[in-house]
């Protein structure tokens, strides 16, 4: 950790941020500058802090969960530390993202996603194509249901998604799915 300096005497220090180095410095009035710097934080740091945000959990809570400590998370997250394989797919589970999110960031294999979440390019790959494997299982449109809002306004995104995924499938004559109508369901009582 860093710490700043004090100058003698009442005077005050203003703080200075580098845009360019991320480091911070603290002015004082004699004009002598002290520096600080401030870790910044590796891709996958940045991955999970952003899924860390996006879930509601604090840092400590992320850590705890994880079974690790808040400095061990700290070093992950700036690079100064290895992401085990045993760490991340504790903290894949806790943060609700499959292993490959992380270990993905830790390669350098980041690629942005229009909702913000960065994903691996092999997983971008993988999404179906097809409505009939779309509809395959339940698990993609939970998925897809759960990143969107819990408020009314959500409820309504929800159930419109549903509907054209309804029509979609009719249009396209595939079989709409009986765990479809559940889901529906969920989204009305709001417990998904």
């Amino acid at each position: 950790m860093s710490t700043i300096a004090t100058p003698i005497g009442n005077e005050e220090q203003s703080p200075v941020v580098s845009a360019d180095s991320g480091a911070t410095s603290t002015v004082a009035p004699a004009g002598d500058t002290v520096s600080f710097a401030t870790p910044r934080l590796s891709a996958l740091g940045k991955r999970i802090e952003m899924l860390r945000v996006d879930r509601g959990i604090s840092k400590q809570s992320l850590a705890r969960s994880a079974g690790t400590s808040r400095q061990q998370l700290w070093r992950v997250m700036t690079g100064k530390s290895e992401l085990t394989t045993n760490l991340c797919h504790r903290l894949a589970s806790v943060l609700d993202v499959d292993s490959r999110t992380l270990s993905s960031a830790f390669l350098g294999d980041d690629a942005p996603m229009p909702n913000g979440v960065l994903l691996q390019r092999a997983e971008r790959a993988s999404t179906p194509v097809m409505l009939s494997a779309y509809l395959a299982s339940s698990a993609l449109v939970v998925r897809t249901l759960k990143t969107l809002p819990a408020d009314e306004s959500g409820v309504a995104i929800k159930r419109a998604l549903l509907d054209a995924v309804e029509d979609q499938a009719r249009a396209a004559r595939v079989a709409i799915p009986e765990w479809l109508f559940r889901v529906r369901g969920a989204v009305v009582d709001r417990t998904l």
